[in-house]
């Protein structure tokens, strides 16, 4: 019996993640005044802020 209701918990919990992430911006913002720590991140920009572009090899103004 526990292990479903952590089974449940975890789908739960997954699938909430997946309602936030796709969200429109909109919506988390105005979450993000009721709770700041549901407020969106600042980049804003659409590169994800991820190691694997090592640097400026992202940005609109690299060199080619």
């Amino acid at each position: 019996m526990w292990q479903n209701i952590i089974v449940a918990l975890i789908v739960a919990v997954a699938a909430a993640s997946l309602v936030w992430r796709y969200l429109p911006a909109g919506w988390r913002r105005k979450a993000g005044r009721l709770h700041p720590s549901l407020a969106p991140g600042e980049g804003g920009g659409s590169c994800g802020g991820c190691s694997a572009c090592g640097g400026d090899s992202c940005s609109d103004t690299r060199k080619r």
